[in-house]
């Protein structure tokens, strides 16, 4: 028998591969050419690399090094304010199903308990009432079978309604407990990437381990547990046969009613466990890159620099509107090389003296230039000079510990005599 070359002759030789490779990486080299000139490229934002000489290609290529930054870059940030609304607007909050399904079985389990005997009793009259039609069926039509399933179902709902009703409400208490009331139209909007969420995730994460470790101690713990309470009750079982119906419906329902509570604690320790991992994993997946959070903050606050500069312009339009006021000024008081405050006392209008302007530094010289074009006196006194910019905001009138000082440095000047008509 000669050997069969032919399904290996469909793949590529490796001349064919080489020659592939040539082409592409000379393709590459003529269109970087076009936009180098000489070793410099022009975007501040492209990375020059350059690499050993190939004999297909040689000289630098580039590399959008800014395109690789976001993958890189850990979610170190914490939430905002802003990012926890917008989650819970989609619905999206802290919550562990297990809690839910918990108080569900638990709650169930209780109604059972505590309707024990009227349960058992209705539930001997249903079969009692059922069973023996179903053993002489034949002997009914279409019309007798449908009168029957009727009887059926109502008899039915009427036996299971308060475990239905409580086991309902204790749904709606499982989730409440955990975030509240909320309601969220954005949840129940289709999207197609909730069929398979977590698709994408191929590599083992803590939440899939979480859950693969969840599962196996259910299933092994509520196994033991099963176990154990259904050997101590296997005898009784077999002997149901022997049995009245009330008896044997007695004992079995009580031989359950264990199980499910002890199934019932379990699964609730494993769910406020789960509970707390779930909120863990949640706070971690709404934390934020720095890059997600300056935009954010940009949103919420404006450009920095934007902002910055309105505030820049604010100050100087109030700077301006300031300095418009040093020429109605009765006096400046300065402190020769940093400080000046402006005064102004108007009869009638005023309790005591209000400044009008104040500044320090390049803006004090500023009120000193215009109040000597305006001839308005300019006194020197440091220490009110400090005290008064230090203390007194524009507009303010002096507080009263300042009225000696103050009243001393204006009674000197003849302009504010004639004023106040003391000349």
């Amino acid at each position: 028998m000669k050997p069969n070359f032919g399904f290996w002759t469909q793949f590529p030789t490796i001349p064919s591969i080489w020659h592939t490779l040539h082409r592409m990486f000379s393709s590459i080299r003529e269109r970087f050419q076009s936009i180098r000139h000489g070793s410099v490229f022009l975007d501040n934002q492209l990375t020059l690399v350059c690499d050993e000489d190939l004999s297909f290609f040689t000289g630098p290529y580039e590399i959008q090094l800014q395109l690789f930054a976001a993958a890189d870059e850990g979610r170190t940030e914490p939430p905002s304010e802003r990012r926890r609304r917008e989650e819970k607007e989609k619905g999206n909050v802290p919550k562990s199903n297990e809690v839910a399904s918990t108080l569900v079985l638990l709650g169930g389990t209780g109604v059972l308990f505590l309707l024990g005997d009227t349960f058992i009793k209705n539930t001997a009259i249903f079969i009692k009432k059922y069973l023996p039609m179903g053993m002489h069926h034949e002997r009914f039509g279409a019309e007798e079978f449908r009168v029957i399933l009727s009887g059926v179902s109502k008899d039915f709902f009427n036996l299971l309604w308060p475990v239905l009703a409580i086991t309902l409400v204790f749904a709606i208490v499982g989730n409440v407990v955990q975030v509240g009331f909320m309601f969220s139209p954005r949840a129940l909007s289709f999207r197609f990437d909730r069929i398979s969420p977590n698709f994408k995730r191929v590599l083992p994460n803590r939440q899939t381990l979480f859950n693969l470790v969840k599962s196996l101690a259910k299933v092994v713990l509520i196994g033991v547990i099963s176990y154990i309470l259904i050997s101590g009750d296997f005898l009784k079982v077999l002997l149901t046969g022997n049995m009245g119906m009330m008896q044997a419906i007695s004992l079995v329902t009580y031989s359950g009613f264990k199980i499910m509570m002890a199934v019932g604690l379990l699964l609730l320790g494993i769910a406020v466990a789960d509970f707390f991992f779930q909120k863990s994993e949640f706070e971690e997946s709404l934390k934020q890159t720095p890059s997600e959070a300056k935009r954010e903050m940009k949103e919420d606050s404006g450009d920095p620099v934007m902002k910055n500069r309105r505030m820049q312009l604010a100050r100087d339009m109030m700077q301006g509107n300031m300095l418009r006021e040093v020429p109605k000024a009765d006096v400046v008081i300065t402190n020769p090389t940093h400080y000046s405050v402006a005064l102004s006392y108007e009869m009638g209008r005023d309790s005591a003296p209000r400044v009008i302007a104040k500044g320090e530094n390049r803006l004090a010289l500023e009120i000193r230039r215009i109040a000597r074009e305006n001839d308005v006196p300019i006194v020197e006194s440091p220490k009110q000079a400090r005290l008064l910019y230090a203390q007194v905001e524009v507009g303010e009138e002096i507080p009263q510990e300042f009225f000696q000082a103050v009243v001393q440095i204006l009674i000197t000047l003849e302009k504010f005599k004639k004023k106040v008509g003391m000349a």
